[in-house]
């Protein structure tokens, strides 16, 4: 008999760390079936979908808000499949406040449930880590400084590894000389979410007007998938530079290794900016209510994931108002004065603690662990 295991990813970036892992599963036992939430990687692999990953892909408490009845329904039919279908183990990828219900449910059924990209219960809503402890077996960090955070409060853990290393070294980018560019070409990464490319790609494309072409010649507007139509949105209403291109797909972190500098969204893609040495300005905008309880609830000095990591500001962050077309452009101007160079040597340190490749193989390791586990108990 075939094995089958749940997987939900609820994020883009989650979704290719999950499509990750489920190919060096299935590399490892052919006929393991696999079924749940996914997004284009995921299915690439012979994920079953149930539903996508850009159904729960929301950022913020107004914008989810509107989702929820959706959201919920999605939640009761994968708690339906999942009674019926009985997966040996559930690997929740990211996602903490579907899939921390999602697991709670899950385990009342008896489906031990692995979580794959820690929660960031380090940064707010601390007391759910009394809840993972309730409902995971174990939380597969990709992050350093997370493994010590879950057993300060009795939740095992472990530090794999950042599975973007493993996607560099693979493409050849780890290593050498990175962040020379030959040009005054800067990169836009507004971000892997609707609500984070309509917040922060009007004021890129703004402040880039401010800047002339001695100091910037090209930007490089790097698009997630499934943004695509909100970037075509924003442009219209804003309007366009001759100086952007858009890029996509596998090319872009080449595009992005030839750049003087970037405008970043806070998450996933400042570490891809850090691992090959491009200095950037990070940007993080809510609505108003979203953030202002966020500033209640959140514990932590950065927001940028490559601050957090360095244990320092590295990379300047702006945050709400402050990301607005003047400042961007000054912020920028100070950047290429000479900034990025003390911001470029920081970011070494920063790739140094990422870790070694090998972070997809050391989770697909945990989760044979806990197949093997389940295959015991049953």
């Amino acid at each position: 008999m075939s094995e089958r295991i749940l997987i939900v990813a609820g994020e883009v970036s989650g979704d290719i760390h999950a499509g990750n892992l489920l190919g060096e599963l299935r590399r490892r036992r052919p006929s393991l079936e696999a079924f749940g939430v996914g997004g284009e990687r995921l299915q690439q692999e012979g994920l079953e979908c149930l539903a996508r990953t850009s159904e729960l892909a929301h950022m913020g408490l107004v914008e989810v808000l509107r989702e929820v009845p959706r959201i919920r329904r999605i939640l009761v039919d994968l708690v339906e499949e999942t009674a019926r279908r009985r997966p040996s183990l559930a690997v929740l990828v990211d996602s903490p406040d579907f899939n921390l219900r999602l697991a709670k449910k899950l385990r009342r059924r008896g489906i031990p449930v692995v979580l794959y990209v820690s929660p960031q219960l380090w940064a707010w809503r601390r007391g759910r880590v009394r809840l993972v402890r309730r409902v995971a077996r174990e939380v597969l960090c990709l992050l350093p400084f997370e493994p010590g955070f879950y057993r300060r409060h009795g939740v095992a853990a472990r530090f794999v590894g950042h599975p973007l290393v493993d996607d560099f070294a693979r493409s050849g980018l780890l290593g050498g000389e990175h962040g020379a560019p030959g040009g005054r070409r800067l990169a836009l990464l507004p971000g892997s979410r609707v609500m984070e490319v309509r917040h922060l790609l009007p004021n890129m494309i703004l402040a880039l007007g401010r800047l002339d072409r001695q100091e910037v010649e090209e930007a490089v507007l790097v698009e997630a998938p499934g943004v695509s139509a909100t970037v075509d949105e924003v442009l219209a209403r804003v309007g366009g530079d001759p100086r952007v291109r858009r890029v996509t797909g596998e090319g872009r972190r080449e595009e992005l290794r030839g750049c003087v500098g970037a405008w970043t969204a806070s998450g996933t893609a400042t570490l891809e900016c850090a691992l090959l040495g491009v200095p950037m300005v990070v940007g993080y905008r809510l609505e108003p209510v979203s953030y202002a309880v966020a500033r209640l609830l959140v514990r932590v000095p950065h927001v940028a994931l490559v601050n957090l990591i360095a244990g320092q500001r590295v990379a300047p962050e702006l945050l709400q108002r402050r990301w607005n077309p003047e400042e961007l452009a000054a912020t920028t101007r100070r950047l290429l004065a000479g900034d990025g160079e003390g911001q470029r040597s920081a970011l070494e340190e920063v790739r140094r603690r990422l870790g070694e490749p090998g972070a997809t193989r050391r989770a697909a390791d945990a989760v044979e662990e806990h197949l093997g586990r389940s295959s015991r108990s049953g």
